[in-house]
């Protein structure tokens, strides 16, 4: 055994292997140095368990992949032909042109982020997108205010610890629903401090079921969106205006929590419908508004004003560079400039366009590939208008010498990396939403073709 532990190289000259060279371009040495000794110990537990013999050529190849692998984990463009707009898992809303160029402008240097330049003073980081969200949502009265934090379930959190902690607060047991990654709205409101009263079932919840459950200690109604998912068929939702008059009788806050809160040219769920009714609203920054992530609490000034005094807002607030690109897409609304704003574009883009594109890449096919322009449909994601469908076209791949999962894998290999999605057993690529910069890249990718994995 320790002839086999004398064999391993060391770590210098595996550093210097050309092969290892050539796939750590990119990292730091140290980043490499570490790679190569993670796996040097992985290999010596191995000898120590199996006593297996391993050639310096397998202790290069595995180091080799290893890096590889580390390459991959680094954050890297990638190209989106899901058909997925919102897509939780490349960053969701791709930014407008003016929100990076303002990144570049105030974000490489000091910027009067809570300075306030006609006094001097110390100002308020909120001020500027709270004018702006003023002017987008009509409130000519100046009777609401915003607040900005990093994300919508951060939002929630603040509005209801600051609102409601220590009440109770009555949600419909169809509105209970778990986001990406494993957050549960019940579990959100625990963290504020509230307690949760469920009413009504999953599938109908009527009026007398909010009213009946009012006590003294009722302080709020939640309404929560079901922004990923529907429920059809035999169902019964009680209407925000009918929820807003048992609030008033009652002395409650309506709050609502519309996920992928929405502004013209967009269809429902509106922010504007909403706070028609509702005292305070929260969405996502980075879904149907198609700007950065952050947590958007429109609502009642006075309210607003009880938010910003609690203490976790500071552990919540959003980042700098965040709010300049936020403020970037809030001008492009109110110019309506909409087709700057890279979601809307993407989403309005008429099928027969999405179509062209589609016979624009079949005709690039190289070998081991072979294809056909099919209508889909394109969803908008991110928990988005949930059941709604896009009508587009995609080029449907197959391979003789690849399966299609086989096929999948090659395209998430590629540089830049094309994500794609399969159905029945073909690989779907959606131009809907790749950017149109990236056209050239898939059209280079098909023309290579593929060739049988060895």
């Amino acid at each position: 055994m320790h002839n086999l532990f004398r064999k391993i190289p060391a770590v210098d000259r595996l550093l210097a292997d050309p092969g290892i060279k050539q796939a750590a371009a990119g990292l730091s040495r140290l980043e490499v140095t570490a790679v190569i000794r993670q796996e040097l110990e992985k290999i010596r537990r191995e000898i120590a368990h199996n006593e297996e013999n391993l050639a310096e050529e397998a202790i290069t190849a595995r180091v080799t992949q290893e890096l590889r692998h580390c390459k991959l984990r680094r954050f890297q463009p990638v190209i989106n032909a899901t058909g997925v707009l919102i897509h939780t898992n490349v960053g969701r809303a791709p930014l407008p042109r003016c929100a990076l160029e303002r990144l570049q402008a105030l974000g490489e240097g000091y910027f009067n982020l809570e300075l306030d330049l006609a006094s001097g003073e110390r100002g308020s980081r909120y001020a500027g997108v709270a004018g702006l969200f003023n002017l987008l949502l009509g409130d000519e009265a100046g009777t609401l205010d915003t607040v900005v934090v990093n994300n919508n379930a951060g939002a929630v959190l603040l509005v209801l610890k600051a609102l409601t902690a220590g009440g109770e607060v009555i949600v419909s047991r169809g509105q209970l629903v778990e986001i990406g990654g494993g957050f549960r709205v019940p579990d959100v409101m625990a963290a504020s401090g509230c307690r949760l009263k469920e009413v009504g079932t999953t599938n109908r919840t009527r009026l007398s079921d909010y009213a009946q459950a009012i006590t003294p200690e009722t302080k709020a109604i939640l309404l929560v969106h079901p922004s990923n998912y529907t429920i059809l068929g035999f169902t019964e939702t009680v209407p925000r205006e009918e929820l807003a008059q048992l609030a008033q009788e009652h002395g409650l806050y309506l709050i609502e929590d519309l996920g992928s809160g929405a502004f013209a040219p967009f269809p429902e769920p509106l922010v504007t419908t909403a706070l028609r009714h509702s005292h305070v609203v929260t969405y996502s920054g980075d879904k149907l508004l198609g700007g950065p992530q952050a947590g958007i609490i429109n609502g009642r000034r006075e309210l607003l004003a009880v938010i910003k005094k609690d203490p976790l807002l500071r552990a919540l607030r959003i980042d700098k560079l965040s709010l300049l690109a936020l403020e970037a897409v809030l001008e492009l609304y109110l110019n309506k400039e909409y087709k700057q704003l890279p979601l809307w574009s993407l989403a309005s883009l008429p099928p027969e366009a999405v179509k062209e594109r589609a016979e624009a890449w079949l005709h690039d096919l190289g070998p081991g590939l072979q294809g056909e322009v099919i209508p889909c449909a394109s969803t908008m994601g991110g928990g988005s208008l949930p059941g709604e469908t896009i009508p587009s076209w995609s080029l449907a791949l197959s391979s003789p010498v690849l399966s299609s999962q086989e096929l999948l894998a090659v395209l998430r290999r590629n540089q830049p990396p094309v994500l794609a999605r399969i159905a029945q057993d073909r690989v779907l690529l959606d131009p809907r939403t790749v950017l149109p910069s990236q056209d050239a890249a898939v059209a280079e990718f098909l023309r290579k073709g593929v060739k049988a994995c060895s």
